[in-house]
């Protein structure tokens, strides 16, 4: 339908654009290409806008129609101007014109801008001069990239070519190293909004690494060194090869696709690919669940592939083109450097000499020694080089087992100095590093279908890497023991291979296992280097359980590990991979309480490995607490402190600081006046709350759901609690917390709103309930994930003495603690310890608990009920 039929009047076209818009939707439902519909998109906006032109000129009166005629052009910048308008993006439009008379051209062009806003679309524009257009060019670079872009849409063409001719000369071809430099260090800052790797869970279809930003990059870097943004025309001309050619189209085909599906689901400008939409369009695409891989987690395979092709290619040619002639050419002559005949490093790259490519592509020994040097030297591979490899890994078959030498090498490149992560990644883009580790081919592209990952499992491990090696850098105990570790490149290596056992089967520690072995095998470890490696990978898991699940203060837990650990190197290495894998998951993960517990947990090993630990009975340990409280309560009666030291448990002794068992003292003593005491106090060393309740254990029934109603109430997230009940009925309940609402300490009026409710709540003066209601917080903060994950309840009798452990696995969500709190009290359940934390892959809820008669629940008919009523609580979200 072209620009003849399109209708007269706002309400008329605003219909035409609608029912178009259906037409285009149809089309894509059936089938279409990405490219028809992003044609289709622009073309409309263009019939638009051109009949609108038409409509502005016929309305002028004739004695003044040549301005808009001949001294007027409407101009389509951006992603417009490229002709690849998405379904809701903005149009972005220039008003050019050539005139002293510039009131007829503001009216006008404001008329267009009316229609357009009133039909329903988004428009950026301006009104400028072509002199406006240099000058503005000149000082900004975002403005001088969309007036590259510039497209003629409907006025004056030959003020347009004059428009353009001038730009070229005097702005667009001027200085392109320059122009595109500042390019990429703009596109680098995008990355740190938008993702600085491809293999994010929910990438931006546009602005993320590997999105359609970077196709873009390499558009406007080669309009500027090579006069066309054109993929086929720099095919034609040699810059870009066939096969790039073929990946880069491609890949455009799919994101476009996507990014037109985003759009018209959404009825809106979206290019944010979430959860729910990667399992809509896996569905739409037809992709099937198997015995492994979910179909969503193929489908997005398939995407990383993609933007990884856009990124790879993209990269390496626009980093060529930003190079300055000059500085290419002294680049040959100064710090060059031959090694072995087969390398040589000029400037900051490291390449492959003439006469020794086929023997370094043929030999994976050669090929490492280059990436060695790259390390050492700290320079990266010449894009002649990167291809050279890229190409040669295609064919390349699969080694059976690695020679000595290689291998040395290999652990050579693992033990740093510096720059592991960065070869590492390289090696994988490659393809090489399969050659090492097949099982890198599985990992490659594959997602982890949960909220708590941000990464894919190649991404999660290759960033595991970086962070160990971050560590050397980080303060206190972090960077000591990581110093005093012999074995880097075998914990490298571990944390490469630590969840390559994902998507075998439900176990990866344990396929983790059998692919340590194989890797072992491969690159010919001796047989204690191997037991290190398998130990690391199989019981990369065992000191987050340990610390976020069990009682620290529990002197047979820490024996129990302290034996599973066996040597302080052992426990070491591990310490430093269980840090580097959560703080790999994503920003944020590794909080400094988890750091705090894992650090717990590793002093008070170490002590026992190494000998250092005194043995002390614990009764004689709580009898010294004793003595070192009653010397510091000299203002207290000497009688009532015994007292209530006596009533106290020897679980509270051993696990509660002495400095805070006297500040607990002297609140006590208050409440039989006050009834109900509580303390708010921001710990800045873990960036978490601690409120700490001070009441009689016949105050109200229900004293810890209670509590944890009140928290959910507030939108609280709690992350531990410690709750404990003398023999005198004296209830000390403590809670850490983190609050959302604040960045970092809680304001004096929030920390007294929470403990003025917690108070209200205990007193009887409100219903938990009703407070909930009130607060409206109970509702997930995070939108629902759109896989149903099924609550798990495990009961554990053999880790404590004294204590029923109950561990909950569900998805997180605001209230949860609050509802396995009421069931369990209802269930006639006493809780001593409760320990929350939000595992790698969901919410892990952990509980040391008694029945009414303080003994452990060992009747097999009260564990299924407990089992039975908990899950019921929980259903699936």
């Amino acid at each position: 339908m072209g620009p003849g039929s399109i209708p007269d009047g706002r309400e008329a076209l605003k219909e035409y654009r609608k029912s178009r818009y259906q037409d285009i939707f149809k089309r894509l439902g059936d089938g279409a290409e990405g490219w028809q519909i992003v044609a289709s998109i622009t073309g409309l906006a263009d019939d638009i806008i051109e009949h609108l032109y038409r409509g502005i000129v016929q309305s002028t009166p004739s004695d003044i129609r040549w301005r808009l005629e001949d001294r007027f052009a409407i101009i389509a910048l951006g992603g417009y101007g490229r002709g690849e308008l998405a379904p809701f993006s903005d149009i972005d439009l220039m008003f050019l014109y050539r005139d002293s008379n510039i009131e007829i051209h503001q009216v006008k062009a404001a008329e267009v801008l009316q229609t357009l806003w009133d039909i329903g679309y988004r428009v950026g524009h301006c009104l400028r001069t072509v002199d406006d257009c240099i000058a503005l060019g000149k000082k900004d670079i975002t403005v001088r990239t969309a007036l590259m872009e510039a497209r003629f849409l409907a006025g004056s063409q030959k003020l347009f070519d004059y428009f353009r001719t001038s730009f070229d000369r005097k702005v667009a071809l001027k200085r392109p190293a320059s122009y595109i430099a500042a390019k990429i260090r703009e596109r680098e800052a995008g990355y740190q909004q938008y993702g600085t790797t491809v293999y994010l869970l929910e990438p931006h279809v546009k602005m993320s690494q590997g999105g359609l930003r970077d196709l873009h990059l390499f558009q406007w870097a080669s309009l500027c060194h090579h006069r066309t943004a054109s993929l086929e025309g720099l095919k034609h001309r040699g810059f870009l090869s066939s096969m790039d050619y073929k990946a880069l189209t491609g890949a455009r085909e799919f994101l476009w696709k996507i990014r037109n599906e985003l759009h018209f689901e959404a009825g809106c400008c979206q290019d944010l690919l979430t959860f729910e939409e990667q399992v809509r369009l896996s569905r739409l695409r037809g992709f099937e669940d198997n015995e492994h891989l979910l179909g969503v987690e193929q489908f997005m395979r398939e995407y990383y592939e993609q933007t990884t092709a856009i990124f790879d290619i993209t990269r390496r040619l626009v980093d060529s083109m930003a190079k300055r002639p000059f500085v290419k050419y002294i680049g040959r002559y100064l710090k060059r450097q031959t090694i072995n005949g087969h390398f040589i490093i000029e400037g900051n790259e490291i390449s492959i000499s003439q006469v020794g490519r086929s023997s370094v592509l043929e030999d994976t020994c050669e090929l490492l020694k280059l990436f060695y040097l790259s390390s050492i030297h700290n320079v990266r591979l010449s894009f002649e080089a990167y291809t050279l490899i890229k190409n040669a890994m295609k064919t390349a078959p699969l080694i059976p087992k690695m020679d000595g030498k290689a291998a040395a090498i290999f652990l050579q490149i693992l033990g740093g100095p510096g720059g592991v992560a960065g070869v590492l990644r390289e090696m994988h883009h490659l393809r090489l590093l399969e050659q090492i580790i097949p099982e890198f081919s599985h990992a490659r592209g594959l997602m982890q279908f949960n909220e708590y990952h941000k990464y894919t499992v190649d991404e999660h491990c290759l960033r595991s890497v970086e962070e160990t090696e971050e560590s050397g850098d980080q303060p206190g105990i972090v960077s000591r023991v990581y110093r005093e570790i012999q074995r880097k490149d075998i914990l490298c290596l571990a944390l490469l291979i630590h969840d390559l056992g994902k998507g075998f089967g439900p176990d990866h520690s344990s396929m983790g296992i059998q692919i340590a072995k194989r890797t072992a095998e491969h690159i010919t470890l001796d047989n204690q280097t191997s037991s290190l490696l398998v130990f690391l990978v199989g019981n990369h898991l065992l000191m987050t359980r340990i610390a976020f699940r069990r009682d620290l203060s529990d002197e047979k837990v820490l024996l129990q590990f302290a034996k599973t650990a066996a040597t302080p190197e052992a426990l070491k290495m591990l310490y430093i991979l269980t840090l580097a894998d959560i703080a790999a998951v994503g920003p944020g993960t590794l909080t400094a309480w988890k750091r705090d517990l894992l650090t717990e947990l590793f002093e008070k090993t170490l002590e026992i490995l190494t000998g250092e630990k005194v043995e002390v009975a614990e009764d004689e340990k709580a009898e010294k607490v004793k003595e070192w409280v009653l010397a510091h309560c000299s203002e207290m009666d000497r009688n009532w402190i015994s007292e209530q030291l006596s009533s106290s448990t020897k679980r509270y002794l051993l696990s509660v600081d002495p400095e805070r068992i006297v500040r607990h003292l002297r609140k006590i003593m208050h409440i039989p006046s006050e009834h109900v005491l509580v303390d708010g106090e921001y710990d800045p060393a873990i960036h978490a709350t601690e409120y700490t309740i001070y009441t009689l254990d016949d105050q109200t029934p229900g004293i810890f759901y209670k509590i944890a109603g009140v928290m959910a109430a507030k939108g609280l997230q709690i992350l531990g609690a410690n709750i404990i009940t003398w023999e005198n009925k004296v209830v000390v309940d403590t809670f850490w917390v983190q609050d959302p609402d604040f960045a970092d300490a809680p304001t004096r009026a929030r920390l007294d709103e929470v403990s003025s409710s917690i108070q209200n709540i205990l007193k009887g003066h409100v219903n938990v309930e009703a407070l909930m209601d009130q607060g409206k917080r109970i509702q997930a903060r995070r939108r629902a994930f759109p896989v149903a994950i099924p609550a798990k309840v495990e009961i554990d009798n053999a880790s404590s003495e004294q204590y029923t452990i109950i561990e909950v696995f569900a998805h997180d969500r605001q209230g949860l603690l609050y509802i396995i709190a009421k069931t369990m009290f209802d269930l006639g359940l006493s809780v001593h310890t409760a320990k929350v934390s939000t595992q790698l892959d969901q919410i892990v809820d952990v509980f040391y608990v008694t029945d009414k008669l303080d003994r452990k629940i060992i009747d097999p008919e009260d564990i299924q009920k407990i089992k039975e009523r908990l899950t019921a609580a929980m259903p699936a979200i």
